[in-house]
């Protein structure tokens, strides 16, 4: 996995997403704190992800209350 951070990743965007379409995973930071994953459609679409995905989201919810 690479670590990009949101200006580089505006700058490099379409070379990001070639790398990422290739099956590169990316970690996005803002000010130095992790923000988002950058994977592509078909490693998203595998069934433990997908799994992975919806047990993140549960988490998030309950986090939210």
């Amino acid at each position: 996995m690479k670590s990009i951070t949101t200006n580089e990743l505006q700058d490099q965007l379409s070379k990001i997403i070639k790398e990422v379409e290739a099956g590169e995973i990316y970690s996005v930071s803002r000010y130095s704190k992790p923000v988002a994953f950058l994977i592509s459609k078909d490693e998203f679409d595998k069934k433990e992800c997908k799994a992975c995905m919806d047990d993140l989201r549960s988490i998030a919810k309950k986090l939210r209350k």
